[in-house]
């Protein structure tokens, strides 16, 4: 009976875990360049279908001897027209660079603009790099061609520092919608993405999926709970027939 209301605390507790990934990608169905989470648990349904571009396990847990695996999925979201010049896209695999006070960053999400000194900086105001350091970028007419280079005002300033990873595993979610390697000596190989000028990616994440998911979490979270009511009824049901025969 222990075992049982241990096992059924478990699978609680994952299908806990379930509903709190499903809720972050919700809260960010709409945050450009977004890639969603998933989960899954590996002694239970088998180890993790990869995603379309490899999805990167960042966190491994065990639970009552289950496996729990959370991913980042890295397809490509869909892109959105915006005909802002400083709102780039990538079409393929790769980041665009991020200057951290602590490191690099790497994001999907191109929302960029020029601050008060000339830099071109995220939507958080941290600055985007190039290939020549950070992207000064201060000028009456900015065109961003499909290499990634900067012309400003006519003249060539910098190229996008766009990077990719042959394995994305070493990337992990490091907050405001970027990633940092695992491993800072790792640093990304030159990607061949198609920058987008006027257009956005859009979050990966499909809300209607993540809605049905939700709905199973949550369904499977209250069978656990009956589960365990039933057996403290046969315990108690037990417990008071026993104490009955003993007198």
């Amino acid at each position: 009976m222990i075992q049982a209301i241990y096992s059924a605390t478990a699978g609680m507790i994952n299908q806990q875990n379930v509903i709190e990934v499903v809720t972050n990608n919700l809260a960010n169905s709409g945050t450009y360049g977004y890639k969603s989470d998933e989960l899954s648990f590996g002694k239970i349904l088998g180890s993790l279908i990869p995603t379309e571009s490899g999805g990167a396990i960042y966190s491994i847990n065990n639970i009552n001897s289950t496996e729990i695996k959370y991913a980042t999925n890295f397809s490509q979201g869909g892109m959105q027209r915006t005909d802002n010049v400083l709102d780039l896209a990538l079409d393929g695999n790769g980041f665009f660079a991020i200057q951290y006070p602590d490191g690099m960053r790497y994001t999907r999400s191109g929302n960029f603009s020029i601050n008060q000194n000339g830099q071109m900086v995220t939507a958080d105001g941290f600055p985007v790099l190039g290939v020549n350091g950070i992207i000064q970028a201060q000028g009456k007419k900015v065109e961003i061609d499909s290499n990634g280079q900067i012309i400003v005002d006519g003249s060539i300033a910098d190229k996008l520092k766009i990077v990719d990873f042959q394995n994305k595993k070493e990337l992990i979610k490091s907050g405001y919608n970027t990633f940092a390697t695992a491993n800072p000596n790792i640093t990304g190989t030159p990607s061949d993405a198609k920058v987008m000028q006027g257009f956005l990616e859009l979050s990966n994440v499909s809300p209607v999926f993540e809605m049905v998911k939700m709905i199973e979490a949550m369904r499977t979270y209250e069978a656990y709970q009956r589960t365990i009511q039933v057996i403290n009824d046969v315990t108690k049901q037990a417990h008071d027939e026993l104490g009955a025969t003993n007198i």
